[in-house]
C-alpha cells in the first residue's frame, strides 16, 4: 500500500506520467501482451479500481463469514481477533488514504501553473474541486463508503445465489 500512495502521487505529479510499461527491461514484454499502451497511470487506476473495491468484499465476507455481525463484542474478546480487526482496519484505511491521495495530487495538478499554458481539460468536477480544494476528502470519503456498501450488498447478493443454488 505504501509503494502505491508513492507512485500514486509520482505518476500524478508528473514524474512517470508517460513511462509506458512495455519498454521496462524485463517485465516489459508482460504488459506488451496486456496492452502494448499501457502507461503507469494505466496500471495505477487499474490498481486503485481493484484495491479499493476488493478490500471491502473481503472484510465483509469475513465479517459474515466469521457471523461478527451477530455478536462483535464477543468476537472481539479473543486477543487474535483483535489482531485480525487492527489489520484490516489499517488495509482498509491505506485504501481510503491511497483515494484521497490521488484525488488531492489530481486536484493539485489541475491547480498547478506552469510556465506554458496547457490544454484545458474537460472535467467540470476537477474544476470545482480545484477551487474548493477542502472538498476533496469528502469526495474521497464518499467514494470509500459507497465502494463499502457496494461491497455488503454484493457479497450478501452472492451468499443468498449460492445457498439458494
Amino acid at each position: 500500500m505504501l509503494v502505491m500512495l508513492a507512485s500514486t502521487y509520482a505518476e500524478t505529479m508528473g514524474l512517470a506520467s508517460k513511462q509506458y510499461l512495455c519498454d521496462l527491461p524485463g517485465v516489459g514484454p508482460l504488459f506488451c501482451i496486456i496492452d502494448e499502451d499501457m502507461t503507469v497511470s494505466h496500471l495505477l487506476a487499474y490498481l486503485l479500481a481493484t484495491f479499493s473495491v476488493a478490500v471491502p468484499i473481503m472484510i465483509w465476507s469475513a465479517v459474515l463469514d466469521e457471523d461478527i455481525h451477530e455478536d462483535p463484542r464477543g468476537w472481539l474478546a479473543s486477543p487474535m481477533n483483535r489482531v485480525k480487526a487492527g489489520v484490516a482496519g489499517i488495509v482498509y484505511a491505506s485504501v481510503i488514504a491511497l483515494e484521497v491521495v490521488n484525488l488531492f495530487t489530481l486536484i493539485a495538478q489541475e491547480t498547478a501553473a506552469g510556465p506554458f499554458p496547457g490544454p484545458q481539460d474537460q472535467a467540470p468536477m476537477m474544476d470545482f474541486l480545484a477551487q474548493n480544494q477542502g472538498l476533496g476528502i469528502f469526495v474521497a470519503l464518499l467514494i470509500a463508503m459507497v465502494n463499502t456498501v457496494l461491497a455488503l450488498l454484493t457479497v450478501r447478493a452472492s451468499r443468498n445465489l449460492v445457498q439458494k443454488g
